[in-house]
């Protein structure tokens, strides 16, 4: 198997920075190209209770890429080696659609994903975004976990 795009996608948090250090090591193997993908969720009064009075969401939604943007800018001069290619992206949608897109529109070999250990009522009625990426992603997805303690 050849395997020339990886897609990451990440939330900033522990465990995609985890799964960035297993692509960025499959990436040197196979010499192949990491997409770091954050996903933003789209902003709508919606989101903001009543009392809440935001007049510009336009301009919001554009402050919150902005900050992704410049978060994945900072991320990538600790994290990525220069063997390795890295583009970044920050779309705007829901995380498994938008994942899925990229991975598509980008021909990925793998996507490289952190697993996340939502528990409870939440996982029950909305799964977690690896469990969805899993199934509607256009090619193999690793899921992966940190590291246990040892005992």
């Amino acid at each position: 198997m050849q395997i020339k795009t990886i897609v990451v996608p990440t939330d900033f948090s522990e465990y995609a920075d985890h799964a960035f250090t297993w692509a960025r090591g499959l990436a040197t193997d196979h010499k192949a190209k990491i997409v770091l993908v954050h996903a933003v969720h789209p902003t709508t009064y919606y989101a903001f209770p009543e009392a809440v009075y935001v007049t510009d969401f336009a301009k919001l939604e554009e402050e919150i890429v902005a900050d992704a943007q410049k978060r994945l800018v900072d991320f990538m001069a600790k994290q990525a080696p220069a063997s390795v290619t890295v583009e970044t992206r920050v779309v705007v949608g829901e995380a498994v659609w938008e994942i899925c897109q990229v991975a598509t529109q980008e021909h990925a070999d793998l996507i490289v994903m952190g697993s996340h250990g939502r528990t409870g009522l939440s996982h029950v009625l909305l799964g977690s975004v690896a469990e969805r990426v899993v199934r509607h992603a256009p090619c193999p997805v690793m899921v992966v976990r940190l590291p246990q303690p040892a005992k």
